[in-house]
């Protein structure tokens, strides 16, 4: 295909006068290398001779020269009164000439690329028209419906105003203040946490919090005990710090302290330390979702103690509990600065903001802040200042109301759907809080079998096993979101996915 587009050969090409090779076949040889290298490609126009002589400083005469000899080796085609183009054959003959080279091998090249396939990159966000998924019970996502819109635009457009020269050229890596501020402020009076401004560092998501956190923390192979189930992310993050991955059970009050001894005898190939790092969801396990009882809470926090470990409790959908009161973090609880909490907005407002944030102990401030800065120097500031307006404007107090109640009426419309169309097929942990339930079905439908057959109807489910490391459940199990689906499709999507499960147990039983 032609390309209207006049390529500014000056960029590709560099000439030596001092050297002596000649003009004509520098000019040929940076030519020649940019196709060979994908740079130029089919179809593309060259700019007219006595234009690239002029831009590269030498006669014509030199430019024709080049130009002839890449059109007598193919490279180039030359249509009269059209210009000079890229030949269609010259990237083909390319490609037969480099399909003899032998590639690097960066899977033993680089570090860690084992653990490379277990990560699952997200699909685009944007609403795709041909998508057939009708009804997504996709987890860990806000109602995008339910946003205001246009009181964030507001904040937005006020920091906009307020920015200074200082605000748009690198800021200070934990953050700005005014957010901080108001971080500070909002777990005081939400979690129980006495934070102050200095403690809290703004970081990429909940997510760069814990992987700044691993690199500081871990060596290779240091223990890091983590719940099972758990995120996959987990094991991905902590692994690429070298960590060595200990899972402990949990159960309805949350992870069982007193079987830690025995998960590290299990899964420790020789005699170790004891571990560095403890990763928790006590306010919302997932994918439990159990809230760890307070007599628990103290229970880990003595273990730690006793041990030299370091906790880092993230916080997850802690915002939102339908049953019973709510629980104070358990950095609330700690006196000794061994637990490092982490939270993140991207639940409560939306995900793209990427905004999150680490409250550190005194002595983690400053090593954690030199990672940061040089992972991505800063935070964006101008979202960051929209934020702190969102909550001292009150934004987002009435909002997290506002959608506390959406997301309760859902949550019932889920649970009253499983029953009306499982019965007792299904079981389901963690309604109390959060925007997701667990489901396991007491038939021997298969799991993947179940999800596809769903699939099919227009309804995507979630397949759970994966979030186990030990023990995995001998039935079914899925995660079901609904905090972006209405009630009307969340009754809709639950009926299919029980005809989907009955079709699947049916062909078992033939």
């Amino acid at each position: 295909m032609e390309s209207g587009v006049v390529l500014t050969l000056e960029l590709l090409i560099v000439i030596d006068k001092s050297i002596e090779t000649p003009l004509s076949r520098q000019i040929y040889n940076c030519i020649h290398r940019s196709i060979v290298n994908g740079m130029l490609q089919t179809g593309e126009l060259l700019p007219a001779t006595r234009l690239l002589a002029e831009q590269l400083q030498v006669s014509r005469t030199v430019v024709i020269q080049a130009y002839e000899q890449l059109q007598a080796e193919g490279y180039l085609e030359m249509k009269k009164g059209a210009g000079t183009y890229i030949a269609d054959n010259a990237v083909g003959n390319v490609a037969e000439l480099k399909s003899g080279e032998e590639e690097i091998d960066y899977q033993a090249f680089t570090k860690r690329t084992d653990l490379l396939p277990n990560i699952e990159l997200p699909v685009s966000g944007f609403v795709d028209k041909t998508n057939s998924v009708l009804y997504d019970f996709r987890h860990g996502v806000p109602a995008w419906d339910g946003f205001p819109m246009d009181k964030w635009q507001k904040c937005l457009m006020n920091a906009c105003r307020r920015a200074t020269p200082e605000m748009l050229t690198y800021g200070a890596a934990e953050g700005s203040w005014a957010l901080r501020e108001e971080i500070a402020r909002l777990v005081r009076a939400t979690r129980s946490i006495p934070a102050v401004p200095e403690q809290i560092v703004i970081t990429a998501g909940a997510t760069q919090a814990l992987d700044i956190l691993a690199r500081l923390c871990l060596r290779e192979g240091e223990q890091v005990v983590v719940e099972d189930p758990a995120h996959p992310v987990l094991r991905e993050i902590f692994g690429f710090s070298g960590g060595k991955i200990i899972p402990v059970p949990v159960d309805e009050e949350g992870l069982c302290v007193d079987k830690i001894a025995e998960s590290i005898t299990r899964h420790s190939e020789a005699i170790h330390s004891a571990p560095k790092l403890l990763y928790l969801t006590p306010s919302h396990q997932f994918p439990t979702g159990a809230t760890m009882s307070l007599n628990r809470r103290i229970e880990v926090l003595e273990w730690a103690r006793s041990t030299g470990a370091v906790i880092i409790e993230d916080d997850y959908d802690s915002e939102y509990r339908y049953i019973g009161q709510k629980v104070s973090a358990l950095a609330g609880l700690d006196s000794g600065g061994r637990v490092v909490y982490i939270g993140s907005f991207s639940k409560i407002l939306f995900p793209a903001l990427r905004i999150g944030y680490a409250i550190l102990p005194p002595s983690l401030i400053e090593p954690f802040l030199a990672i940061k800065w040089i992972t991505d120097r800063m935070s964006p500031t101008l979202e960051q200042e929209a934020l702190a307006d969102f909550i001292r404007t009150r934004q987002y107090a009435k909002h997290v109301n506002r959608m506390g109640k959406l997301y309760a009426s859902r949550r019932a419309s889920l649970v009253s759907s499983l029953h009306q169309e499982f019965g007792d097929r299904v079981r389901y942990f963690g309604d109390e809080a959060g925007l997701h339930l667990l489901i396991e079905l007491s038939t021997l439908a298969d799991e993947e079998e179940v999800a596809r057959r769903s699939l099919e109807k227009g309804v995507k489910i979630y397949p759970a096993s994966g979030y186990f490391l030990n023990d995995k459940p001998k039935r079914a199990t899925f995660l079901l979101g609904y905090s972006n689906l209405s009630e009307a499709q969340i009754r809709t999507g639950i009926r299919l996915v029980a005809q989907a499960e009955q079709e699947v147990s049916h062909a078992n039983n033939k």
